[in-house]
């Protein structure tokens, strides 16, 4: 799989995770039992983890990522339209995707949370500073400077949490991406506590 094939890969599933669309705004869901209201955070889960002197609740999102755009620029900012092309040292890809609550196998119809992706590539062959969004009604996830070896074909990828907006200020945790085979989709889980 080329560098470029191989962004698009693990961009959607981490710009599914991490990324805030232009909109940012709240994302009209349909009022049945298995879905919040537009307003509503997306489903998650809580789990408590003892620290030294007390407990820390962690909130646990798992999403779909689903591709709305993925595309390799040159450093001047021309888009370079063959897939297989490596990319090289200034070149940069943006990625954005919408965010189902679940996994590929079983997701809502919902769309709970967007994201974003912006990947910087600073070593050959693929080798990039991301920062990533990921929007939902109540605010946005940020990961900042996290660096990824889109070359180095991993089954998974991670990105650090550094900060938040909205509801989720003061945010920290990660983002787990898991490319899914032969799409620009991906399964993320995300991690985060204050």
């Amino acid at each position: 799989m080329s560098s470029h094939a191989r962004f698009s890969a693990g961009a959607a599933a981490l710009a599914a995770a991490m990324l805030a669309v232009a909109t940012g705004a709240a994302v009209a869901v349909p009022a049945d039992s298995s879905s919040p209201g537009p307003s509503a955070p997306p489903p998650l889960s809580s789990s408590a983890s003892r620290g030294g002197s007390g407990s820390t609740a962690s909130t646990i999102w798992k999403f779909y990522s689903v591709s709305t755009s993925s595309n390799l620029y040159t450093a001047s900012g021309q888009a370079i339209a063959n897939p297989s092309t490596a990319p090289a040292l200034g070149d940069y890809a943006v990625s954005t995707d919408d965010d189902y609550a679940g996994t590929h196998t079983n997701h809502s119809t919902a769309v709970y949370a967007t994201d974003h992706l912006y990947c910087l590539f600073t070593k050959a062959p693929a080798t990039a500073t991301c920062s990533a969004q990921i929007a939902t009604s109540q605010g946005m996830l940020i990961a900042d400077n996290s660096t990824q070896d889109f070359a180095a074909q991993a089954p998974t990828q991670t990105f650090t949490i550094t900060s938040g907006t909205g509801a989720y200020q003061g945010a920290k945790g990660s983002v787990v991406v898991t490319p899914i085979a032969n799409s620009n989709n991906a399964d993320f889980v995300v991690t985060w506590s204050r």
